[in-house]
């Protein structure tokens, strides 16, 4: 009877152990937005949607991408999966139209467990008539990706989001993170939301400022930099439950030429 009580007190112990591990780790992931981690969004699809496709710029639709020397075209997917999360990691990319190059420079990759966001440091753009070389200083959002949130699934009650906001591919610390840091907070039951961008450089603080939610179309409303006037920005909501935010600031005083991107997890 001994060793039976022995055994069970030593299979209790590790079955409180693991509990406790697997409770510590779920609320490391809800309540530590910031640190880099490994695993998260597998791949990003390269496609020519006009609001979000890789293959779309300035009205241009390019007929393949090329990646750190690697092809891609419409319907194609870059693999991502060794990205680690909550950090901002870089590309070389050239747009082309057939043989011709219509923009290169390089793609900077956010990512999260279910989001990423894409932007464009758009370094050279060429005339797609003439093929001649124009320079070019710009940063855009070029693709948020994501599973978007069921309607029946969005979480209920005042919901925080945490995480990541940049502006180009400088806009790092040593570890990756980017210097921008995102606040956002959801009220589930009026349907409404608004938060803060702080960090970036230019821009000074943002607000953005209280909108509404529309099912399937996530939050469109109005943003105000200390540094570059008043903008807009959009986002939506991502994971199974709502895990997630994910969206960009832009427009501000109708410059189209430098956004911001951001990415949170809930806090709560």
């Amino acid at each position: 009877m001994k060793k039976h009580h022995i055994l069970y007190m030593v299979l209790t112990a590790l079955t409180l152990g693991g509990c406790s591990s697997a409770g510590s780790s779920l609320a490391n992931a809800i309540t530590d937005p910031f640190t880099p981690r490994p695993n998260g969004k597998p791949s990003l699809t390269i496609n020519s949607d006009t609001n979000d496709g890789l293959l779309h710029s300035n009205g241009n639709t390019a007929s393949s991408i090329e990646i750190d020397g690697q092809t891609y075209t419409n319907g194609s997917s870059l693999n991502i999966g060794y990205l680690w999360q909550n950090r901002l990691s870089d590309f070389t990319y050239v747009l082309k139209n057939g043989t011709q190059k219509l923009e290169e420079g390089q793609l900077g990759v956010y990512k999260r467990s279910y989001t990423a966001v894409v932007g464009a440091q758009v370094n050279k753009e060429y005339d797609p008539n003439t093929g001649n070389e124009i320079s070019s200083d710009k940063f855009q959002i070029r693709s948020i990706q994501g599973e978007p949130t069921l309607a029946s699934r969005l979480p209920s009650g005042v919901v925080r989001y945490e995480g990541h906001a940049f502006s180009g591919l400088d806009d790092r610390r040593p570890d990756g993170q980017p210097h921008g840091r995102l606040n956002y907070t959801i009220d589930f039951a009026n349907r409404k939301g608004s938060g803060s961008i702080t960090g970036l450089r230019g821009f000074g603080n943002i607000n953005l400022n209280e909108s509404q939610l529309s099912p399937g179309q996530g939050i469109v409303g109005t943003a105000s930099s200390a540094g570059k006037g008043q903008g807009h920005y959009r986002l939506n909501i991502f994971g199974p439950n709502g895990n997630e935010i994910a969206g960009k600031a832009y427009d501000f005083n109708g410059d189209s030429n430098h956004e911001v991107g951001f990415a949170g997890g809930r806090v709560n």
